[in-house]
């Protein structure tokens, strides 16, 4: 039975979606003003192991996720960058989806656009007027915070210093003492001479950033959604603006389950550029190869902070070529397994069962996938363990199937394997050779030569497994 950890409630529960063994997620996607850096990619991350845990589960999952490609920080990237809105943000969108290709993350059903969805945000606010919600000011509109009661249930900080009627127009503001909100920005002289703008009953107007996801959530799941996803930094002001807004329109609970992952911080300090340990995605895919950094996510349970260093990166990417080194070993065992019957190995063929209840009980506690990564763990050391002697087909078809399983169920090892070239092939051959004419010394010799060309032999009875050295 799956439990999670309900921002809104401040405790795991167990968790039932709205529809019977369907799921509605709506994720906080990227603000294409530059390239994510890597704890905005530790978050996605998140959404896409929760996803990859409910369809283990049996349910069938919708995600939306949106792409802010219109606010404060893209209108002024985009003036700096010479280029228009569109065009700024429509790269920026690009090395977004480049960045979940790397890391294996599934596409979501949809990634609606803030700049697409302006009409329905206008609407939003009508309907937000004339409830005494909102309110107009110098042609921006403004979210009366003092008329919804339950404003600061999802953050619960203390709102005795909201100051009455005081209006914050900027998307980022003192998350200690919050003000009405904006909901639709009057677009400035400039913004207007640059095309960003939208006709409205205030005159040209351009949206703020939360309005944006109030609407798209509602537009594709109405006004009540199962699961929505982000960033602890995102729980205010920019969530709990969204509960303001969506229920204070619709009169109806908007999201039953917060999840939020904690942030990420390099060498026990806080990222920042005026440190220096800023670090964009394919930075750290050109050092570690991307199903290594997806491993090394996942390693650090998603409600704790994870402290990045080059040590703990090195650890994360050993354990993970360890896990990957035991699929290859089964892989090439099976080739030449019989089929015949092995009473002794009856425990073998049961086991895989009880590693799997294992699994789906870490899994199930809140997505603790660094308690499931352990269980993987077991299931390569028993593998290991039967690869010594073992060969019946029946256990290591078994066993390859439950560690494929896994590795599915955790985004792992969907790559195929590195075809090893020809004249490494021949050096193996030629090695081969050797050892049947017993001159271990040429043996040795060609084994160090193919070790320097970044290859590794085992000698197996079947025959060398011949693979691209990966542990450091």
């Amino acid at each position: 039975m799956l439990q999670l950890y309900n921002t809104l409630t401040k405790k795991k529960q167990v968790f039932k979606p709205l529809k019977e063994d369907e799921v509605t997620i709506y994720a906080c996607g990227p603000t294409v003003y530059n390239i994510p850096h890597i704890g905005n990619y530790r978050t996605f991350l998140m959404t896409d192991n929760l996803v990859r845990i409910l369809e283990y589960l049996g349910y069938s999952v919708n995600l939306v996720m949106n792409i802010t490609d219109i606010d404060d920080k893209t209108i002024r990237n985009s003036k700096k960058a010479g280029m228009s809105l569109k065009e700024f943000t429509e790269k920026y969108t690009e090395e977004f989806f480049c960045g979940l290709d790397m890391l294996n993350i599934k596409r979501a059903s949809a990634y609606p656009r803030a700049t697409e969805n302006v009409d329905g945000m206008i609407e939003l606010a009508q309907i937000l007027m004339e409830k005494g919600l909102a309110y107009e000011k110098e042609g921006s509109v403004y979210y009366r915070i003092s008329a919804f009661p339950e404003y600061g249930k999802l953050s619960k900080l203390d709102f005795n210093s909201i100051k009455m009627g005081a209006s914050v127009d900027v998307d980022e503001y003192d998350k200690d003492n919050p003000r009405d909100f904006v909901l639709l920005k009057a677009s400035t002289q400039e913004e207007i001479e640059r095309g960003i703008y939208y006709e409205s009953p205030w005159g040209k107007i351009r949206p703020g950033w939360h309005t944006e996801c109030s609407v798209m959530s509602m537009n594709h799941f109405g006004p009540s959604l199962d699961i929505h996803t982000g960033g602890v930094d995102l729980i205010f002001p920019h969530h709990e603006n969204e509960i303001a807004q969506s229920e204070g329109a619709t009169g109806k609970p908007f999201v039953r389950y917060w999840i939020h992952g904690e942030h990420l911080i390099v060498d026990g300090e806080k990222m920042s550029k005026s440190k220096g340990n800023v670090f964009t995605l394919p930075e750290l895919i050109d050092k570690y190869g991307g199903e290594v950094v997806r491993f090394m996510f996942m390693s650090v349970h998603y409600r704790k902070k994870l402290d990045f260093s080059d040590s703990f990166a090195r650890n994360a990417q050993n354990s993970y070529f360890k896990l990957r080194e035991t699929l290859e070993n089964l892989e090439f065992a099976i080739k030449s397994a019989d089929d015949n019957e092995y009473p002794s190995d009856q425990e073998m063929i049961d086991l895989p069962g009880n590693l799997e209840d294992d699994f789906r009980n870490a899994l199930e506690d809140d997505m603790n996938i660094p308690k499931a990564i352990a269980v993987y763990h077991e299931l390569s050391r028993i593998s290991n363990q039967y690869l010594e002697t073992g060969r019946n087909k029946d256990v290591l078809e078994k066993l390859l199937s439950l560690y494929r399983k896994f590795a599915d169920t955790l985004g792992l090892f969907g790559q195929e394997g590195e075809e090893v070239p020809e004249e490494i092939m021949e050096l193996v051959r030629i090695r081969e050779q050797a050892r049947n004419d017993r001159d271990w010394e040429t043996a040795d010799a060609l084994r160090d030569k193919i070790a320097q060309a970044g290859f590794v032999v085992q000698d197996t009875c079947e025959g060398p497994n011949v693979k691209r050295q990966k542990c450091l």
